[in-house]
């Protein structure tokens, strides 16, 4: 069965995708100065991890976690933003209006991360929704949302052997080494 969501939100990932005029630019990551970051909450050990170098590094870092519906854990005291599945919901456009502009107040970033190892169209929508000349991943993914895509070994993608701090020490690696 076709999940009408995602297959909206991807539509409109495209249309956004067709009609951005939105200039690329590969910096190093001492030139970055703000940092906006996705995460699933099911990493969120490691995301926080990551956000607290980034920190170190004197980032400026917003952060929108995913939570899924089988999460039963209270995010209530953290300080990031917070979407679920609802928050997809095509029906309730208020919803998805709210955080596309919630970006646009910090906005524009110097670099966006989507440091989820699995694809999430909600989190896409948001990526690509955001002013950023460069934005990063690692999923794979049929749409075009990524200007770098870090990958590992196929093996070890196809186990799922790959964590969210691993990722991160790969993410600061290759930005540190952009010329």
């Amino acid at each position: 069965m076709i999940d009408i969501n995602k297959f909206v939100l991807e539509r409109r990932i495209k249309r956004i995708l067709k009609k951005s005029k939105r200039e690329k630019e590969y910096r190093n990551l001492n030139e970055i100065k703000s940092v906006l970051l996705f995460f699933d909450t099911r990493d969120y050990s490691d995301a926080s991890h990551f956000i607290k170098q980034l920190k170190k590094m004197n980032k400026r870092v917003t952060v929108y976690a995913y939570k899924d519906k089988n999460d039963t854990n209270d995010y209530s005291k953290i300080l990031h933003k917070v979407v679920t599945e609802r928050d997809m919901n095509i029906w309730k456009r208020d919803s998805l209006k709210e955080l596309v502009n919630s970006l646009d107040s910090d906005s524009p970033y110097d670099l966006v991360i989507d440091l989820t190892p699995r694809e999430n169209v909600l989190l896409q929508y948001l990526l690509v929704a955001a002013d950023s000349p460069l934005k990063v991943g690692f999923c794979k993914t049929r749409l075009p949302v990524y200007d770098m895509v870090i990958s590992f070994a196929a093996e070890k993608e196809l186990n799922e052997i790959i964590t969210t701090r691993e990722l991160s020490k790969q993410l600061i690696h290759y930005l540190s080494t952009i010329a």
